[in-house]
């Protein structure tokens, strides 16, 4: 699950009427009763923390196509940590000058988790989903931090190539490093959109190459959510070096195999 990550995925929206009102007021009568307060970025914290349910909550996992299972968080951190996590954290993002997507904005950004990752339908603007996830996301990020996260995945010439590179693991190292990273989806088969995760067992049979092009890039270019010409084809977003090392995917792989 990526996108999201970059993906990263790999959801989100403007700040709740209902909740905040206007941000731009210095004084309210919930500010003098001790009942709101406002974050670095503006937002209302009462307001971001209605809209969390958009972010890891069953509101969250309804974005997604029937039978979907996973949510935002199962992609995106929401305290800056990044290891086990295909998406970049949702901390300091809702200011970003741009999203993925070469200067898309939130709502395209989102979008491209809702339908791409979890094959829901697209949000509207409006839409209560959007509002409440673009409010928690102001509500946690910094009103300075507007640079775009670079998306680096590690693409190498071909699978033989992942092979040479992620050959060797410590298969004992790698338990700990596949639990943080890959059992999430492929211990409990979790469906992501309309997809099952594979399963551990059937991932024990794959070379080295296979799974080390997979995790990178979520196979082989072009590669795409449902794309019939990648060989690896399936919603798994891939994950960049600082989302899981060179060493663990190494490691990971090792305990696949022999673990």
């Amino acid at each position: 699950m990526q996108l999201l990550r970059q993906a990263s995925a790999l959801a989100v929206a403007s700040i709740l009427v209902i909740a905040c009102g206007d941000s731009s007021s210095t004084t309210t009568d919930s500010d003098s009763a001790g009942t709101d307060s406002t974050t670095e970025g503006g937002d209302s914290e009462t307001a971001g923390e209605d809209g969390r349910k958009y972010y890891d909550g069953a509101e969250s996992i309804a974005l997604g196509a029937s039978g979907n299972q996973v949510s935002c968080a199962t992609c995106h951190s929401d305290d800056g940590t990044q290891a086990g996590h295909s998406g970049n954290t949702f901390m300091d993002i809702a200011y970003h000058e741009s999203f993925k997507g070469n200067g898309a904005d939130l709502l395209t950004a989102v979008n491209a988790c809702v339908t791409g990752w979890m094959g829901g339908t697209a949000l509207a603007e409006s839409d209560d989903a959007f509002v409440g996830l673009k409010s928690f996301m102001e509500s946690i990020s910094s009103v300075d931090a507007t640079t775009p996260n670079v998306v680096a995945p590690e693409v190498l010439d071909d699978e033989l190539a992942y092979e040479a590179a992620y050959g060797g693991g410590d298969a004992a190292a790698g338990a700990d490093a596949y639990a943080t990273s890959c059992a999430i989806c492929h211990d409990n088969a979790l469906m992501v959109g309309a997809v099952a995760a594979y399963p551990k067992a059937s991932l024990m049979g794959y070379t080295t190459g296979r799974i080390a092009q997979k995790v990178r890039t979520s196979g082989p270019p072009p590669s795409g959510a449902l794309d019939m010409a990648d060989s690896t084809p399936g919603p798994m977003p891939f994950f960049e070096v600082k989302d899981v090392s060179e060493a663990d995917l190494a490691n990971i792989i090792a305990h696949l195999q022999g673990g």
